[in-house]
């Protein structure tokens, strides 16, 4: 079988979204002519309760299937965004790739009610992909041939850093433990205390920590869209990442506009050496990133911009996609 590899010749549907992975991977493609399209998941309205309310959600679920069947008769591939889709797209008799984004195969693989869904996804799938390092135990062990596809960043749709950035620390990450809660409390408790005065230490009120982390002392922001979120980060002296060992979508945005952050990461994870305060040295020690973090309030540091163009920009991950997509489709 003969695939055309010219952009536009391969017609690819991605399906739902994650961390903004989708969306950010399909601005690249457009750039480049590619046919490549995106078909939203079906959600709830929260007004939607009860009897009634179930019925609803039903009849729109019903729609997305039959929206998603035509869709996917007029493409070459499925793109899948969440082995949380499964239950959904695995009714559609078509080529995928599988993207995994965390705790979908961290998590929902390990729960009897997803297991069969996620499991059969990551064998059947034409290729699978993860987006942090940290899933490789999780996905390898069935699926040898998965490949790391670290989560782009559109370096052109970001707003500049502020010049002036206000006095603030802020913690990008909600208040949860598998984004290393008990650890992200005592860096917390440390920063309120020590901060110079006239510090604001700020964080989102989001997950179910939110409350313990206003105790210790931190200013919480109500959640906010994106592009606010952004500008947030933007205007931050130090950003504080989440104690889980991997730079996610926010850690990233915050070094793509050049804002100092520390955060602790597992070692192995980044031989590429991020430009971060923390990093490996920092892991397992709450003092360490709070001492990074108080120190980058007096000396910023610098090349962040730089080392997402060479290892996160969409652009790279454009580039892997375009060159695999024929490949899976000429097996």
């Amino acid at each position: 079988m003969t695939v055309a590899t010219a952009p536009g010749g391969v017609r690819v549907l991605h399906v739902n979204d994650a961390a903004f992975t989708a969306e950010r991977l399909l601005a690249a493609a457009r750039r480049h002519g590619e046919n490549w399209t995106f078909y939203p998941r079906a959600v709830a309205d929260p007004e939607w309760t009860g009897a009634s309310g179930r019925a609803r959600f039903i009849a729109r679920g019903a729609a997305w299937a039959a929206g998603l069947a035509r869709r996917a008769a007029r493409v070459d591939l499925l793109h899948v965004h969440s082995g949380a889709m499964l239950k959904h797209t695995r009714v559609v008799p078509k080529r995928f790739v599988l993207h995994l984004h965390g705790t979908d195969i961290r998590t929902l693989q390990y729960d009897p009610a997803w297991r069969d869904a996620i499991r059969w996804g990551v064998r059947s799938a034409a290729a699978v992909l993860y987006s942090t390092p940290d899933l490789a135990e999780h996905v390898l062990p069935q699926r040898p041939d998965a490949q790391y596809f670290p989560v782009p960043v559109d370096l052109g749709a970001l707003p500049d850093r502020q010049q002036m950035p206000a006095r603030r620390i802020f913690f990008a990450s909600r208040w949860e433990d598998v984004k290393g809660l008990q650890q992200q409390l005592a860096i917390a408790r440390r920063l309120v205390v020590e901060a110079p005065a006239g510090t604001l230490v700020e964080g989102l009120d989001w997950g179910p920590g939110a409350g313990e982390a206003r105790s210790a002392g931190v200013v919480l922001l109500p959640k906010m869209s994106h592009t606010e979120y952004l500008r947030a980060l933007a205007g931050s002296a130090v950003v504080v990442g989440q104690s889980a060992g991997i730079l996610s979508s926010s850690e990233l945005e915050a070094i793509a506009m050049g804002v100092p952050v520390a955060v602790p990461l597992a070692p192995g994870f980044y031989p590429d050496a991020p430009p971060v305060g923390g990093g490996e040295a920092a892991w397992n020690d709450v003092d360490a990133v709070a001492d990074a973090a108080l120190w980058l309030l007096e000396a910023p540091t610098t090349g962040g911009p730089d080392w997402i163009r060479r290892t996160h920009d969409a652009e790279l991950g454009y580039q892997k996609l375009a060159e695999m997509y024929p490949k899976l489709l000429s097996r």
